[in-house]
């Protein structure tokens, strides 16, 4: 956790530079706003790009399947075989529970033909990315450079462009937990990042750019599409009451509307169909839920103070469609998945309502207060629980990759 720490520490820092006062006489601060910002990604990209073995889709999914792939068009080297038959032999051990013995019989063409077959399971635009790399026999830790530098530029353009409070914008990145998905839901990420730059075209009204970032978005996830509605949030004018109403009528109708978003879904989208066949019975996700109704409490609260603020009604209106999203939850859990789509925006959205607080000392204890909530939620989840299997932070020159693999994963040598 230490690693996490020092970069988010480094990364606020310099965020806060053009602010500070310290840079005064720079001939452009908008030009500093934007060097600095480039400069605060580069301690988290670094941790991102270098990272192995950190993040549960980057084992299961993202390295084998890439690797699966690459074997179509070339030899791989003992130690790509390996990673690929480790991963295969953990997934079989975790999710089917098959005995060593068992998995003594498992050989390398069964791992990737097993992969090869679920390569496909990725998006247009992510299949792009790794056919570019396969196509220069690029080792698949090129994958996790290239993916961390797209969503980390988009996510810290939005931070640019979108927040006047880039420190405090960045600092809750890291604490909101989602740095540490971008470590885990790769494609997905990478989708939402451009979904966050995209609402700097939604607040200025500008339709193409904003239609055309989404789509590239889908491109690498499809469940962006959620997203389109997001340009006519802006424009709306409904009061907080009436948002609350909303959010308790879709929780009341869930029973009767599911089957027909069910039929939508397979119809829209089929691949993610399998995602409602017989979901009942799901825990509700009420610690999401949780954490959107208190933003929504502390909008509803600035909400005269910050209505006609830039991205104010953007930003608290998507909170709250992904409030209506997660009544869905316990019918089917991914929609946490399209949760994270609409409260992804917490960090630029939290600085924004603290910052409507005229009281310096009140603006003071509110900041805190959610700083210190946030980051023992991240204590709780990242660290205590380890959701998102991003501990024990380690990088890809640190040892031989499959015996890390094997290490972590609980297998024999």
């Amino acid at each position: 956790m230490i690693y996490y720490i020092l970069g988010t520490l480094a990364s606020v820092l310099l965020l806060a530079l053009p602010d500070s006062g310290l840079l005064r006489g720079q001939d452009s601060r908008r030009n500093m706003r934007v060097l600095f910002c480039f400069l605060g990604m580069l301690p988290l990209f670094l941790l991102s790009a270098l990272r192995w073995d950190v993040g549960t889709d980057t084992w299961h999914t993202y390295t084998p399947e890439y690797l699966a792939a690459a074997a179509e068009t070339r030899e791989l080297t003992p130690e790509e075989k390996q990673i690929v038959i480790d991963d295969y032999r953990s997934l079989l051990k975790k999710e089917y529970g098959y005995s060593d013995e068992q998995l003594k019989s498992i050989t390398r063409e069964d791992a990737i033909d097993f992969y090869i077959k679920l390569y496909d399971h990725t998006s247009p635009g992510f299949r792009v990315i790794e056919r570019a790399l396969l196509a220069v026999n690029a080792d698949v830790q090129w994958l996790y450079v290239v993916t961390s530098l797209i969503t980390l530029l988009f996510v810290f353009a939005a931070i640019c462009w979108q927040s006047k409070d880039m420190a405090l914008a960045g600092l809750l990145f890291v604490i909101t937990s989602n740095y540490f998905l971008t470590l885990n839901i790769v494609s997905q990420y990478m989708a939402i990042s451009i979904c966050l730059f995209s609402c700097l075209f939604a607040e200025k009204r500008k339709p193409l750019p904003f239609v055309l970032l989404v789509l590239l978005a889908a491109s690498f996830h499809t469940s962006a599409l959620v997203f389109l509605p997001v340009y006519f949030l802006p424009k709306l004018r409904i009061k907080p009451l009436w948002c609350a109403i909303g959010i308790a009528a879709v929780a009341l109708i869930v029973p009767l509307a599911f089957p027909l978003l069910e039929k939508l879904v397979g119809l829209v989208t089929p691949k993610y169909a399998r995602y409602f066949a017989s979901n009942t019975g799901y825990e509700f996700e009420w610690i999401f839920f949780a954490i959107g109704a208190a933003v929504f409490i502390a909008g509803t609260f600035y909400w005269k103070q910050g209505e006609s603020k830039p991205y104010y009604r953007l930003w608290f209106y998507a909170n709250v469609l992904g409030m209506m999203a997660l009544c869905f939850s316990a019918r089917v859990p991914e929609m946490k998945r399209i949760n994270y789509y609409f409260a992804a925006p917490h960090f630029l959205l939290l600085p924004l309502i603290m910052g409507c607080e005229t009281d310096r000392r009140r603006r003071t204890l509110l900041k805190t207060a959610v700083i210190v909530l946030f980051v023992a939620e991240t204590v709780v989840a990242v660290w205590m629980m380890n959701k998102n299997q991003v501990l024990p932070y380690q990088t890809f020159f640190q040892a031989s990759r499959p015996e890390m693999t094997e290490a972590l994963l609980g297998l024999a040598a």
